[in-house]
Formats: structure tokens, sequence, C-alpha cells
């Protein structure tokens, strides 16, 4: 990506600058112009769309807010050095905070509600945030229709928090500091699920140690538009912010972002969830199970005794039996089949006083069609085998 914008704490209390009248919009441009920067309210942790690596804010939203900072910049008489600097804010502060004129602008995955815009004026929206389920399936394998009685984290303060209140009235809301906080909190099964932006929930569940178990449910369970945040009469401000935006529409600039940040990733950590499906799947689904017996030359036991006989198999957990079709013989090997699912068996042939020449075993990786082969050697010995 290109420039990034430099990271910036600093104190509230020295950011508090009051408009030396006239319009809103003259005061910010005089404010940005004096202090030859565009301070940008946000917060830090919302990898990967917008973070703190290295003290350099990096992400979409952080090429996004450049483009902000040079096109002010462009407007502001010698305003050539004007540099972007974000304050690290919390989001339930965030629009009282441009409000009362204590930063310029305000940014980075906030997302638009009724509530904010009594207090800010928004831009046009430059992102839909597309909200997921997080799921800890070791502790419970929740969906988005199961989630009455359940705790479910959000980050606090947050648009996303707001719709999850409405649309999930039956669940418990648990806020959290940051998206960290809530997989970590999903991570120990304190909670039943989490709910956010699907391209940070994959940046979480990626980088957060111990999340590897962790699945994103496919399936979108509500929307966010985002977009940035001005002082209601900062018409002017806003007028040029919806121009950037405008150009960042049309040359698809914030998908291009995106692909190079955080699709890869997100695929990736989508792939979690069918495949721990398919992983089930294959645990519970039946096999063909083939059981072939021969003997070795030296070997004077009469094998043909077994022909039409059957084989059991007894599960050694559930203590469930199963029989196998009756033994067929081509040549000198007999051969019998029958379904079993993975497991541990006890084989026997109960009309040889019970004889056993083993135990097979069912894995949940073998091929749909597993054969076991007896093979019954001199002096007794018998040896199986499976292919």
């Amino acid at each position: 990506m290109g420039k990034k914008l430099l990271l910036l704490y600093l104190s509230l209390p020295l950011l508090v600058l009051s408009s030396c009248g006239g319009e809103a919009s003259t005061a910010t441009f005089n404010r940005m112009s004096k202090n030859q920067f565009v301070t940008i309210g946000s917060v830090p942790f919302e990898g990967p769309l917008l973070y703190e690596m290295s003290q350099v804010w990096v992400g979409p939203d952080a090429e996004l807010g450049r483009l902000v900072v040079e096109k002010i910049a462009e407007a502001i008489e010698g305003g050539d050095e004007i540099e972007g600097r974000w304050i690290g804010m919390q989001h339930a502060t965030l629009a009282t905070t441009l409000a009362n004129s204590e930063v310029d602008i305000a940014m980075g995955v906030f997302g638009i509600t009724e509530a904010r815009k009594e207090l800010v004026a928004f831009s046009e929206p430059y992102y839909t945030s597309q909200l997921v389920l997080v799921i800890n399936p070791t502790h419970r394998d929740a969906r988005p229709n199961s989630l009455d009685g359940l705790e479910v984290g959000v980050r606090e303060g947050t648009a996303v928090e707001e719709l999850v209140k409405q649309q999930f009235g039956g669940s418990t809301i648990v806020p959290f500091k940051n998206l960290d906080d809530a997989i970590l909190a999903l991570r120990r099964a304190e909670i039943g699920a989490v709910i956010d932006d699907q391209y940070m929930a994959a940046f979480a569940l990626d980088t957060v140690p111990g999340a590897g178990h962790l699945e994103i449910v496919p399936e979108v369970v509500g929307t966010v538009d985002t977009a940035v945040a001005v002082q209601k009469k900062d018409t002017r401000l806003l007028g040029m912010i919806n121009e950037v935006i405008a150009r960042v529409k049309s040359e698809d600039l914030y998908s291009q972002w995106l692909q190079e940040e955080a699709e890869a990733q997100l695929a990736q950590v989508q792939e979690r969830h069918p495949e721990r499906l398919e992983r089930d799947r294959q645990a519970v689904l039946p096999r063909r199970v083939v059981i072939q017996v021969s003997k070795d030359n030296n070997n004077d036991f009469d094998i043909y005794r077994m022909a039409n006989l059957t084989f059991t198999l007894t599960d050694e957990k559930s203590g469930q039996s199963y029989d196998s079709s009756r033994i067929d013989f081509k040549g000198s090997t007999g051969s019998a089949s029958l379904t079993l699912q993975p497991g541990s068996y006890k084989l026997m042939v109960r009309k040889m006083n019970n004889w056993s020449p083993g135990i097979v075993v069912v894995q949940p990786s073998d091929p749909e069609r597993l054969t076991i082969k007896i093979r019954l050697q001199r002096g007794g010995q018998v040896r199986m085998t499976r292919s």
C-alpha cells in the first residue's frame, strides 16, 4: 500500500479546540491550517480494516484516510506539509468527541446509526460491513437461529452492538473493549458466540493465540454501513470527503485494498467450518468393509469349512453386533462384507466356537471401502492386514 498515516495518542483535554466563531467549516479549516495536521478520531484495534503496526496505522481505512488528508491539503493554502494524525479512542465516545471539535473527522469502521446522526454528519458510505457469527464448536455449535439464551459477544459502543441487540433480543449481549477480548472469552467458553465484521473476525481468528479451532459460520447475519463523520456544520469538508469516496468507489479502490490485506485470510479462515463439518460427516459415514480369509499352503486347516458361515463384528463401545454376508469362496479365498460406522469391533465366527482372529478398527479417515485380509499361517498363527 501507499504512504501510511502516523499513529498519535494525545490526551483529549489538550485537543479541545473551540471554534473561533463563524461557520464550523471555516473554523475547522483554520484549525487544520494553523496546526498543519488533520486529527482523525478512530479506534485502533480493528484489523485488518484499520490497525496499528509499528506506530503506523495500516489497512484499507488508513488508505482512505490518506486520500482524505491529501484532498484537504490541496484545499488549504500552503497545505503541502499537512499530515494526518490518528487519535486512538473508544467507539462510545467517538461521535461526542467529534461534535465537541476535539478531532477534525472520525472514521475507521465507524458505523452509521440514527443516534450518531443526531450528533454528527456522515459522508456517503464507503464500506458495508457484513456481520458473521463466530463459534467455538467444541463448546457450542451455534447457528444464527439458535442464539436465544446464549451470551453473544460484541465490540462495546459500536453500531454492531446496536444491531445485535435489536436483531437478537433473545440473547444476552456481552460488550467487550475490542474483538480480541471477545474471541478470547469465546475460546475459554465464557460466552456462546461472537458477532462482528467478517474480515475482522477472520483476522482475529488467524492472529489470536489458541483460536485455531474457532469458526465463522458462512451466513451473513446483518450489515452495517460505514462512513466518515464530520461536525454537522462542516458542509464544505463533507463535500470534499464525498468527492474522495466517489473516486474510491468509481476506481474500486477499497476492494483492491481489501484484496491486498484480507481476502486470502478470510477465505482461509472460512474453510474451517466446512472442513470440520466434513470431518464430522466422515466420522459417522458407514464404510463398506470387505473381509477376506485365506491360508498358507503349509497350514492344514480345511478353510472351506468356513463357506456360507458369517463373520460377526461386535462394537467394543456399545456392544452392538453386526453380521456379514455369507462367506463365499472364489478359489482359495473366501469373502464376505458388511457396512460399519467408524469404531473398534471384535471380529469372530460364531459357528466356529466364537473363533476370533482379532480386532477390526474402522477409522474416520478410512475410504468408503475398506478391505480386511485374514491369513491363516503355519502353527495356528493368524495375520490380519487392512487396505
